[in-house]
């Protein structure tokens, strides 16, 4: 049976807007079609752009080993960044208005131009290099809704704006373009405490492999990247959970550093 993407889309707004924890998802809003996910996702954005702010970007998930063996889920996939939800290195946001909070480690690119529609084979890494303007470090903020891996779907995910709950990007690296951006090493802590590290490199062996599968992804959907929006390029360690009370700090050696205090309520 086709799902109903209104009802679906209607039902995770509700889930957003309650902040509920979903373990796995009802069968009745379940599907194994990718595109129809897709389209799920459009109709959560619409309802979602009101109070978060429009479309000024897209992150990009399962895309590393560390995030393959954390969900079991082979991607890529992609899902919208809403403009209120985009931080700019230091940031903080309390444990009551999040399910459960994570934390993954990126290279975000900004985009210089606007981005054609893919023609032929479409774009590759070399192709895809002239419409980066920026590359800074960054965290996406994970909402994952509590949801139990073991019955994770990558359609799951992708109706679920990718679980995107917020960007926190690094000050701006003007030798950004001085860096080989896929030999870079990377750590997030807790409080002090190195608790992950990684590489650049395995996120697709390059973050623009990301951003030329993105733009192609897009373009297959009818969609494509403009001038401004940043691209979340995929986490270079598995997700980490930030315990309520905590200071999460990312780096990435010589791109740039971001700060999360996770409040607890007060």
């Amino acid at each position: 049976m086709a799902i109903n993407v209104a009802k679906a889309a209607t039902w995770l707004h509700q889930v957003h807007r309650a902040r509920a924890v979903v373990g796995w998802w009802p069968t009745q809003y379940a599907t194994k079609d990718e595109r129809a996910a897709y389209k799920v996702q459009d109709a959560l954005l619409k309802k979602l752009v009101p109070t978060q702010g429009p479309l000024v970007g897209y992150k990009i998930a399962l895309t590393s080993q560390q995030i393959y063996e954390q969900t079991g889920l082979r991607g890529p996939a992609y899902g919208p960044i809403r403009k209120k939800r985009v931080f700019e290195h230091k940031a903080t946001v309390r444990a009551d208005q999040w399910s459960r909070l994570g934390v993954e480690l990126e290279i975000v690119l900004v985009l210089n131009a606007d981005v054609p529609k893919p023609r032929g084979k479409g774009y590759d890494r070399k192709s895809i290099a002239q419409y980066v303007g920026e590359a800074r470090a960054g965290f996406e903020l994970i909402d994952d809704r509590g949801a139990d891996y073991g019955r994770l779907t990558v359609p799951w995910l992708i109706m679920d704006v990718g679980w995107n709950g917020g960007s926190l990007l690094a000050k701006r690296n003007p030798n950004w373009r001085n860096l080989d951006l896929g030999k870079l090493e990377g750590s997030i802590s807790f409080d002090g405490k190195v608790v992950r590290t990684g590489h650049s490199g395995d996120v697709l062996g390059h973050c623009y492999n990301a951003l030329a599968w993105l733009a192609n992804k897009l373009g297959a959907h009818g969609k494509t990247l403009k001038k401004g929006m940043i691209v979340s390029t995929g986490s270079m360690v598995a997700c980490q959970f930030v315990p309520p009370g905590s200071t999460a700090v990312g780096h990435i050696a010589g791109l740039g550093e971001v700060t999360l205090k996770y409040e607890l309520p007060r």
